[in-house]
């Protein structure tokens, strides 16, 4: 009681009380961080698939889940598409509805609210991607990739839609500083495409065997949309919630 009634008298005083409220909370978030530090998560959310993807597109190398573990960030923008850790340079949202993709391809009557020239593009895009369960479009003005899934659209297939976003997206501000029309963009998006899927089944075999499950869905934040698009016609002929 003696030593208690000791200590009691150090801690009387309002500086005093704060004081020593601030070393314990520093103590405490000091050692909270130090734990999230210390665990390494084997699914790829929309953080590390930046630091994965980016890693293994520029430097043909694929870091373990420890190593991404290092370079995580304990609060991050949700969304944000980073180059290798760099600052962040634009946004991507997955799982998008069809009608929030169709707003970012042409605008909407200002009276209406119709969306006159976007099914224009829209067919376009869908053409590009029509072997893949996923539609990404690179609004370049709100520097945001937009991801429309289809109805069938798998965890690695989700993966491989982010992956073109952040792709797509660090190849447009490097290549179009100035700008680019929608030819210019839909040229891009279709060759990065392409890169992307020539070496797909190899990256996803060398993820696995790095560490990292594939099956796990973690890139959506929130319950998104799905698509169903006619194979002939190819327009969209239905649309759910996830």
């Amino acid at each position: 009681m003696e030593a208690g009634s000791v200590v009691v008298s150090y801690v009387s005083s309002p500086i005093a009380t704060w004081s020593c409220l601030v070393v314990l909370l520093s103590i405490h978030l000091a050692m909270n961080h130090a734990a999230v530090r210390a665990v390494s998560l084997h699914s790829l959310n929309r953080q590390r698939a930046n630091i994965v993807m980016s890693n293994l597109l520029v430097n043909n190398r694929v870091m373990t889940p420890d190593e991404v573990s290092s370079q995580e960030r304990i609060f991050e923008w949700d969304g944000v598409l980073r180059w290798r850790g760099s600052l962040p340079f634009a946004k991507a949202r997955i799982g998008v509805t069809l009608h929030c993709l169709l707003k970012t391809l042409a605008p909407a009557h200002v009276v209406t609210g119709a969306i006159c020239d976007g099914d224009l593009i829209l067919e376009r895009l869908v053409e590009v991607y029509r072997h893949e369960d996923f539609l990404v479009w690179y609004d370049s003005p709100k520097t945001t990739a937009y991801v429309v899934l289809k109805d069938q659209a798998s965890a690695k297939a989700q993966l491989k839609a982010w992956a073109l976003a952040l792709w797509g997206a660090h190849r447009f501000e490097t290549q179009y500083s100035i700008g680019a029309n929608t030819d210019d963009l839909l040229r891009l998006l279709e060759t990065t495409l392409s890169d992307i899927s020539n070496q797909w089944d190899d990256s996803i075999e060398r993820l696995r065997a790095a560490g990292w499950d594939i099956g796990i869905a973690n890139l959506e934040t929130s319950s998104g949309s799905r698509v169903r698009v006619g194979a002939e016609s190819l327009q969209v002929i239905g649309e759910r919630k996830k």
